[in-house]
Order: C-alpha cells, then sequence, then structure tokens
C-alpha cells in the first residue's frame, strides 16, 4: 500500500489547495494526513509517513526549531518546507537545517509539486547513503590493520589516529591528541633531499617514501608513508597511512656489501644493454639536417652505416627508405617540427640486400638565442616484432590461442562495466569463484566477491575510464596458499582518442616472490661463509704461522721440531675441516630451503 504524506498546515484554505493537488497527483483521501501544528504532526505513526509538507510560515517557534523538532521524531523522513514569501535567508536556513526543498504557496503547480516530492525523497535517500558510507569508513579507518591518522596540516597535530597506530606506537589516542606528527620522527628519512611528508603540496596522492619513526617505548623502526591531502571537518588535514617495512630497509643496508660485489658484474650488463639495437639522433626543425647521432654499435648495426657516415653523407639515409615509405618519413618529421611530437614506422633497404621495419619516436625541442629549434628521436628495429604483429593480427586464430593459453587472465570491458572480451584463464578463475562462466555482455562485477573487493575493483576501471594505466599488487589465500598477483588496468582508446573500455592484464608472481625469499636466504649462507673465512680460519692459520717461525731448519731431528710437526699436523687438520665446511655450505647455496 503506498505510503501516505503528512502535511503540516494550519489555513483551511491552503490546506484544501494542497489536497487539491495531492489528489491530482493520486495521493487517496486515506494517504493524506494533515496536522494543524507541529506538535501535533509529531503524534502520527512514522511508519506510515513518506514524506511531510511542512508550512512553518507562522510558527509558534522559529523555523530551525520546528525543523529540529520534525526531524528528532522523522528521522528518515524527507521535508520540504511551505513558505508565504519567497525568503532567500529563510530557504537556506531551512535547508541548512535539514529541509529537502523550499516551495512558496501559491507559486506552484502540481507538476512542480511532483518534482519537488520526487526529487526531496530521492534527495534523503542519497542523503542516508552518503552517512551509512561515512559510517562504514569510520569503521573501516578504525579497525583497519594499518597504522593510519590524520593531522593538521597547519599545526602538524594528531587530530585522530586509528587503532592500529595505537598498537604499534604504544600511545593512547588522548596522548596522540597532544603530540604532533614530528614527535613519531626518529630523524629524516633515509631517502636524500626528501619531503617533509607533514609538507606537502595540494595533490591527491603522496609517496613520501621511507622514514624512521620511533615508539613510546624509544624502538624504533622504518615505515614506507603514503599520504593524501583531505577535509577534516574544517580543517584541512592529511591523511596519512605508514607500513612497517623494517624488516626489508634493514635487509637491504645489511645487503649493501654485497650489492657492491656484483657492481662490476652490473658494469659490463650495462656495456652489453648499451651496444643493443637502437640509436638516437638529433635533426634541424626546418631542414630535418641530421645534426648529432649517438656513436654506438647499434647504428653500424641497424643503418648498416656508422653514426659519422651518415652525417657526412645527407643521402645516405633517405636512399635506402623504402620508396613507398619515403613521403610518410617526411611527413612526420614535419609533424613533430609542427605539433611538437610524432611516431612512424617505417622500411629500411639494408647494405646485406635485407627489407627491415624501423619505428621512430621523434619530439620538438625549442631552441633559444641563436640555437635553432631541434628534433630528437630514438629509432629502433622492429623488423621480428613487425613479423610477428602481422603474423598475429592475419591469424585471428593463432591470437585467441595464444591468449587462452597463457596462465595470466587477460579481459576488457566497456565502458558500462560490462565484459567485452576474456580469456580461458579468466573464465576458469569466475568459474571456480562463481559456478559460472562469464561471456561478452555480462557485468564484470558479479556476485562472487566481497564488497571490498567489488568497491576496489570498480573505483580501478574508474580510474583507467578517466585515463590512467596503473598496476595494483594483492594478496589473496587460496587453499592454505598466500598468492600474490600483479592486475594491470590499461584504458582503451578508439583512433579519435577517445576512451571505450579498460583492459586488464592479472599475473601470479608468486613464483617470482618466492625467488626473492630464497635469494634472502642464499645472501644468509654467504654472510655465514664470510664470517667463517673472515674468523674461524683466522686461528688454524696464526697456529701454523706461529709453529713454522719456532721450526729448527738447521735440527731437522731436534726433538722440539718432532712437537712441532704434530702441533701443526693438529692446526693442519683443523684448516681442513673449516675449509671442507665452507665448501659444504658453497656447495648448498642453490639448495632450495625446505618447511
Amino acid at each position: 500500500m503506498k505510503k501516505g504524506i503528512l502535511v503540516i498546515e494550519g489555513n483551511s484554505t491552503k490546506n484544501a489547495l494542497l489536497h487539491k493537488h495531492l489528489k491530482e497527483l493520486h495521493y487517496s483521501k486515506e494517504n493524506i494526513y494533515r496536522a494543524h501544528s507541529v506538535d501535533e504532526a509529531v503524534s502520527f505513526p512514522v511508519d506510515n509517513i513518506s514524506i511531510i509538507l511542512a508550512d512553518l510560515s507562522t510558527p509558534s517557534t522559529s523555523i530551525s526549531a520546528a525543523l529540529h523538532t520534525l526531524q528528532k521524531h522523522f528521522r528518515n523522513i524527507p521535508i520540504i518546507v511551505l513558505a508565504d514569501k519567497d525568503d532567500k535567508d529563510d530557504a537556506m536556513a531551512a535547508v541548512r537545517e535539514g529541509a529537502q526543498d523550499y516551495l512558496v504557496n501559491g507559486k506552484f503547480d502540481c507538476a512542480q509539486l511532483e518534482k519537488a516530492i520526487l526529487f526531496a525523497i530521492e534527495r534523503k535517500m542519497q542523503a542516508q547513503k552518503s552517512e551509512y558510507a561515512v559510517r562504514e569508513y569510520k569503521k573501516h579507518f578504525e579497525n583497519g590493520p594499518i597504522p593510519m591518522w590524520i593531522i593538521d596540516l597547519d599545526t602538524q597535530k594528531f587530530l585522530i589516529v586509528n587503532n592500529a597506530a595505537v598498537d604499534k606506537y604504544g600511545y593512547s589516542k588522548s596522548e596522540f591528541r597532544r603530540m604532533t606528527i614530528n614527535d613519531i620522527f626518529a630523524h629524516p628519512g633515509i631517502q636524500p633531499e626528501g619531503d617533509n611528508p607533514s609538507r606537502l603540496t595540494k595533490k591527491d596522492f603522496y609517496d613520501a617514501g621511507y622514514w624512521k619513526h620511533v615508539k613510546k617505548n624509544g624502538e624504533t623502526f622504518y615505515v614506507h608513508l603514503y599520504s593524501h591531502i583531505t577535509q577534516f571537518g574544517k580543517i584541512e588535514a592529511l591523511l596519512s597511512f605508514a607500513i612497517d617495512v623494517d624488516k626489508k630497509v634493514l635487509t637491504e643496508q645489511q645487503n649493501e656489501e654485497l650489492t657492491g660485489q656484483l657492481k662490476a658484474q652490473k658494469e659490463q650488463l650495462d656495456s652489453l644493454l648499451y651496444s643493443m639495437g637502437y640509436t638516437i639522433w638529433s635533426r634541424r626543425a626546418d631542414n630535418f639536417e641530421l645534426l648529432y647521432a649517438y656513436p654506438n654499435n647499434a647504428y653500424l648495426k641497424i643503418f648498416g652505416h656508422s653514426a659519422d657516415d651518415l652525417i657526412k653523407d645527407k643521402s645516405l639515409f633517405y636512399n635506402a627508405i623504402h620508396p613507398d615509405d619515403l613521403q610518410t618519413v617526411y611527413d612526420s618529421l614535419r609533424e613533430a617540427s609542427t605539433k611538437g611530437a610524432s611516431e612512424i614506422i617505417f622500411r629500411y633497404s639494408h647494405p646485406d640486400g635485407q627489407i627491415r621495419t624501423f619505428k621512430s619516436q621523434i619530439n620538438l625541442k625549442i631552441g633559444s638565442g641563436d640555437v635553432p629549434d631541434t628534433i630528437n628521436g630514438v629509432t629502433f628495429d622492429i623488423s621480428k616484432e613487425r613479423e610477428l604483429t602481422q603474423t598475429i593480427r592475419y591469424t585471428e586464430k593463432n591470437l585467441r590461442a595464444t591468449i587462452n593459453n597463457t596462465k595470466d587472465m587477460i579481459w576488457s570491458i566497456n565502458t558500462k562495466l560490462e565484459i567485452v572480451f576474456c580469456n580461458k584463464a579468466y573464465e576458469d578463475s569466475v568459474y571456480e569463484l562463481a559456478g559460472v562462466v562469464p561471456k561478452p555482455g555480462d557485468y564484470v562485477l558479479g556476485e562472487w566477491g566481497s564488497e571490498t573487493f567489488f568497491n576496489t575493483r570498480k573505483k580501478d576501471y574508474e580510474r583507467a575510464l578517466l585515463g590512467e594505466s596503473f598496476i595494483v599488487f594483492v594478496e589473496e589465500y587460496y587453499e592454505g596458499d598466500l598468492l600474490h598477483k600483479e592486475i594491470s588496468t590499461n584504458p582503451i582508446f578508439d583512433d579519435d582518442g577517445k576512451i571505450v573500455g579498460v583492459i586488464c592484464i592479472a599475473r601470479d608472481i608468486s613464483e617470482q616472490k618466492n625467488q626473492f625469499v630464497q635469494i634472502q636466504r642464499q645472501n644468509e649462507k654467504l654472510r655465514e661463509i664470510a664470517w667463517i673465512q673472515s674468523h674461524r680460519v683466522r686461528g688454524p692459520v696464526a697456529s701454523i704461522l706461529g709453529l713454522a717461525s719456532l721450526f729448527n731448519y738447521e735440527a731437522h731431528e731436534h726433538e722440539k721440531n718432532i712437537e712441532i710437526l704434530e702441533k701443526l699436523k693438529i692446526a693442519t687438520h683443523d684448516l681442513d675441516k673449516i675449509i671442507k665446511e665452507v665448501v659444504d655450505k658453497t656447495n648448498n647455496i642453490d639448495t632450495p630451503a625446505t618447511t
């Protein structure tokens, strides 16, 4: 049965007009309740009322007091205030006190009244949803597992902290409120020239890096601090949360010595990468004259000519471009010089007889003074990639087979969050969770996960639909094992640059995580070997050296020499045992640890 409408109107003429409008809106006589005053209105049962029309033009009390009384009794019911005059101040006061609308008697018709009623009910529903969201946010904030707090940006004082912060730092909430953010910093962060996270510029999110914090008991530890600007009531504030990375930082510091040993190998690797296939160049923006070519082995490898030859003979490069692509190359250079950037794929006749495919990415650099504008670019040999792309493009069956045979979950959605495509790994994962096989056209957030998961993924999709590309890392338990996943989310653009959807790739990175743990264990063994070599070997070696100095080389059969030789034998035997222990530990470095 349709809920009723409560009319608070002391004037019979105005009440009759309201009744006429409401009947035209299909409110029956039984569904229209009338009260002559606010005091009489609060006697009506709440459950039978869907909306209140309250004429407060001549109340015995103020509009504020009347609305306060009505809202206290009819907590979740929208109220439309009726008045005899169009007073801006009264209208604003009514809205501030919780009214959903303000209408002037005699200046609205049936259609306007219907619209006001519908809008008032919807506004009240949205307000209730907002209040629920705030309560949920506070609950998640208070009970979140990661220490979080909000500080006043001006005074740097703590405004509120969650339970995890209390447990981690040892201060009570009342103690926190008497402190500033600087009271928990042991010293500036380990990042060089790091910004003070309590003095941020206004931006949505800030990764403040690693910092050293101090607990109430004096214990210090490293945290990875994340923050963003927010509003706490009327106070401009900073919301931060701190992830404990103490073990990670200490491990990194302990590994610095081992990292130094790898520096030489890294330099060799950098040298190898330096000689790989890409070229860097710079041309004048007006006549495209080649000004600079990075003199590495890639020029000879890619173009078949050295960088110096290409600078000296300007025709070498253009004569080798495929005739069908020459104009396209010129157009791309002009586009970069006028629009600031361009990208070109073209074919090139290599001196070895092969037709290769190159890709160039070009950007304009504005000169100053007598320095001309230049266009700078990087050119890659993409011949193999081009061949592979064309093969996949012309063989859709092979493409789908490749996608479906990967263990990574791949799916795409449109702007309505409907599935456009998904591979077999994605289908299998959803089927395992929900017992249904997703198909194109389905809503991507089906009923097979938690509310938190849905809210997080929906926000991720909305970020991508706004043009952001990003990667998130998630941890989840499956059949008793902790799994680590990397989810890459990217917007999909059409030929006009309009975002038409989102593509996602979810990859299981548990093995890489486990390998990282294995490397840490190997590092522990290496440190143990180093300790044996630097401490335990010293004793036998010192004994051998000392006994050797006591040996009488002129009297070989001397009784003292025999004693010395016996002790040398013992010291040598001890040294041999230590060496064998080092060898055994070295052989076990690559042996996976068992649990």
